[in-house]
């Protein structure tokens, strides 16, 4: 059948570091091998030409094909007026740029018809992005949705500001007393006319949410506002309940399984988890210099059956959610919480997978199976890296257990602890990349108030859990891609060629260089380079900014930042759908392998990839590409949802403890507008107005923008301000509605005075959105990071 080929080619060519092929090669590269197989794609790629949507060439080489002159698509909204549009066709140039100006009042989610322009090709150093713009020209249909705002009294009007940026005008409210809603409330809302020119949007209130700025109910309108399904169907929760209660707690039940139950095993996980989806076992032979690593995880898809009721509702979340205090679970808590928990002390089911390693890091077997585990200590980050320190006083005190640490344990950790630094050392050879990112851990009281914020422990524990998370992942990849399964990988293409401008100008205010298309191990120099200096952190987000977002797919992409060529999510299938989906694959590989003893080679393994592929809990690529962009989407959305709300969180703290205060901050942005900072201690980012920068002895003083430096000059001073900057800033004011804070820069860093280059005199600062990057500008934000890692790093 062609049809499950269709949409897997037109993702594949959507990528950004797809090189025209034909139809031969392009098989060939996306592990096309059986001749029913390559029958099927020549139709697929036969229909997709035909269609329109692929363009083969006189030299038989396949191309998306670029904008038409009009296109149709979903419009999403940037907080300083211009959007993207995501079109409905795949085309080459991906994403349709809408200045400011010409969104013709589309709002995010707004389905809509845009005119496209040529504009001719942008900037140097951007050759290769689309030189196209758009004009939005019809809305074609309204997005309805349900958003957020405080409800406000102003003369005889109702007026709703609504939360965040995307929204800057009030929306009027009739009849507020419907819900007998009162000035001061937080209230959801959805539109009933919707803004047009100078006339402001008029909604209707849905639910009175409470007084806005208690922290439960920001908590509520985030969920509300990002459509978070935060109730289980009953259908659902009786079959965890059912399940859950019929699971036997006993080795003898699952005599196909490999009994590990007597095996050393533990889990290593933050002092407050309660779903412990993961656990190692770890053996050293001195005599050959090899390490035997054990990585098994909770087997959910034993007890989450495809199409039940649980299943459809975990599709459906895409993954957990973890907003501030709260976690939105993808699986009944009976289950996450509890026997798909590898909870100490009790018999679990896993599927687990074994790689075996010589003393340089490389893979000398490895193996996958099903089995039984128990496992023997529950750990904490801390406990366990005081234990490989030699400190079990220091360990007990960050212990959540009462099992005592015993000989086998410490020497179990400190192989961990080599084996790890060996792992690493490996991929950063191979390219990986390492971000030094530094992160904040709030601080609340009883209420949900933030009352502080802390340094995340940089414990080395974390590193060792995420780099057997990695090689487990990494491992089980590898099984399909070379039986030529159809998986949902976790892809991660190469940063867009040319897309570095905003990294230049970073490396260059720390006094370095790159290529203008680096590759790895250029950045890694620069990573290394800045580690230990003030700008490092600077240049740190900016080579993140640089990297496309990593995404689900079935595409035969690695990931670039891992330096991997087979890539898929394994380890967390309590909390990612993707990873369960992979599981029932790896369970369906196992039952026909004898629990992967008996693994064929040849023509047979040929033979036993069909049968895999023909299992009902196997999805064909159509599928996987539908699952995979869902996956993705839920993702961004959940991502923006725990960022939101910690950002109005440190925002309020910040209002109510520190308004008027100066804190140490960093200079991350340089725009129109201003200057952007980011305070160190709190990682909260907020805009210095340009006309708000120090002048010259209380005298006014203009400052432009010296193109040699990419720094900001005043011109009678000769002071300067520019990425990576350390400076004092003072918080002046901050609205707690529009998650936005103003600074102003009461110290600059000392530097001997700089001369403006020669040029227009009204230019300050007029890079735009390239020093900010990626559409990511002049937002005149305020954002609080969210953690880097989620159980030692494992998000990747």
């Amino acid at each position: 059948m062609p049809l499950r080929y269709l949409e897997r080619i037109v993702d594949h060519l959507a990528h950004d570091n797809y090189q025209p092929a034909n139809a031969d090669a392009l098989a060939r590269d996306m592990r096309v091998d059986t001749d029913d197989d390559r029958e099927a794609f020549k139709e697929a790629v036969s229909q997709l030409v035909k269609d329109g949507r692929v363009l083969a060439g006189k030299d038989g080489l396949l191309r998306l094909p670029v904008f038409d002159k009009e296109v149709v698509g979903r419009f999403r909204r940037h907080p300083r007026g211009f959007g993207f549009l995501q079109t409905d066709r795949t085309f080459r140039d991906g994403d349709l740029f809408v200045p400011a100006g010409s969104t013709g009042g589309a709002l995010t989610g707004d389905r809509v018809r845009a005119a496209v322009i040529h504009q001719g090709n942008r900037s140097r150093g951007r050759s290769d992005r689309s030189p196209f713009v758009g004009r939005v020209i019809e809305i074609l249909e309204r997005c309805e949705r349900t958003l957020t705002g405080v409800l406000k009294h102003q003369g005889k009007q109702w007026l709703v500001e609504v939360d965040g940026r995307n929204f800057p005008d009030p929306v009027i409210i009739r009849d507020p007393h419907a819900k007998n809603a009162k000035a001061g409330d937080k209230v959801a809302f959805e539109f009933l006319h919707y803004p047009e020119d100078n006339a402001l949007g008029e909604g209707v209130i849905v639910e009175v949410l409470g007084d806005a700025g208690r922290p439960d109910v920001e908590t509520l309108a985030v969920i509300v506002a990002h459509g978070l399904r935060t109730e289980f169907p009953p259908a659902g929760l009786a079959e965890a309940r059912e399940t859950a209660t019929s699971f036997v707690e006993s080795v003898d039940a699952y005599p196909d399984r490999e009994d590990l139950s007597d095996t050393f095993t533990i889990t290593i996980d933050p002092p407050d988890a309660k779903d412990f989806d993961d656990a190692i076992t770890l053996a050293f032979d001195p005599s050959r210099h090899e390490y035997t690593l054990g990585v098994h995880i909770a087997d959910v898809a034993h007890f989450v059956r495809p199409g039940s009721a649980m299943d459809v509702e975990a599709q459906a979340r895409g993954n957990s959610v973890y907003l501030p205090r709260l976690v939105i679970p993808m699986l009944p808590e009976t289950l996450s919480n509890g026997v798909c928990s590898l909870q100490e002390g009790v018999v679990r089911l896993c599927r687990s997978v074994f790689m075996t390693y010589d003393d340089h890091g490389k893979v000398l077997h490895q193996r996958a199976s099903s089995t039984v585990i128990k496992s023997d200590k529950r750990m904490t980050y801390l406990e366990a890296q005081a234990l490989i320190d030699g400190d079990p006083v220091e360990a007990a005190k960050h212990a959540r257990t009462d099992t005592a640490p015993t000989d086998e344990l410490v020497e179990t950790l400190r192989h961990a602890d080599r084996l790890a630094k060996i792992l690493r050392a490996r991929r950063l050879r191979d390219g990986m990349i390492t971000l030094d990112l530094p992160d904040v851990d709030l601080v609340f009281d009883e209420d949900g108030h933030v009352i502080d914020a802390v340094p995340e422990d940089n414990a080395f524990t974390h590193t060792i859990i995420e780099m057997f998370m990695v090689e487990a992942n990494e491992a089980v990849a590898r099984i399909f891609a070379d039986l030529r399964i159809p998986l949902l990988r976790r892809i991660h293409p190469e940063p867009v060629r040319g897309d570095v401008e905003e990294l230049d100008v970073f490396a260059r205010a720390a006094g370095l260089s790159i290529p203008e298309d680096p590759t790895a191990q250029d950045l890694q120099k620069l990573l290394a380079a800045t580690r230990d200096i003030p700008a490092g952190r600077a240049v740190h987000f900016a080579v993140l900014r640089t990297l496309t977002k990593a995404s689900y797919s079935p595409a035969l992409i690695g990931h670039y930042a891992l330096a991997s060529d087979h890539y898929a999510h394994f380890t967390s299938p309590i909390r990612r759908y993707p990873d369960l989906t992979v599981h029932r694959t790896l369970a369906a590989y196992l039952e026909r392998t004898d629990n992967g003893t008996r693994v064929p080679r040849g023509e047979v393994r040929m033979g036993l990839a069909a049968k895999i592929r023909k299992d009902p809990r196997v999805l064909d690529e159509a599928q996987l590409v539908v699952v995979g962009q869902h996956c993705s989407e839920t993702e961004v959305e959940s991502e923006a949802a725990e960022r939101e709300l910690r950002e109005f969180l440190v925002l309020q703290y910040l209002q109510e403890n520190h308004l008027g205060d100066e804190m140490e901050g960093l200079v991350t942005g340089i725009v129109r507008a201003g200057v952007f900072v980011s305070l160190q201690r709190f990682l909260a980012e907020g805009l210095v107005p340009v006309e708000m920068l120090p002048s010259a002895e209380g005298k006014p003083d203009s400052w432009v923008q010296n193109e040699s430096t990419r720094r900001l000059v005043a011109r009678r001073s000769g002071a300067s301000v520019g990425l990576g900057d350390l400076v004092t800033a003072k918080i002046i004011a901050i609205d707690l509605v529009a998650r936005q804070m103003e600074l102003v820069i009461t110290k600059l860093p000392a530097r001997a005075p700089e001369t403006p280059d020669a040029g227009p005199k009204n230019r300050r600062g007029d890079h735009d959105r390239k020093s900010r990057g990626k559409g990511k500008s002049a937002k005149g934000t305020a954002t609080a990071k969210r953690p880097a890692r989620r159980k030692g790093g494992r998000k990747r």
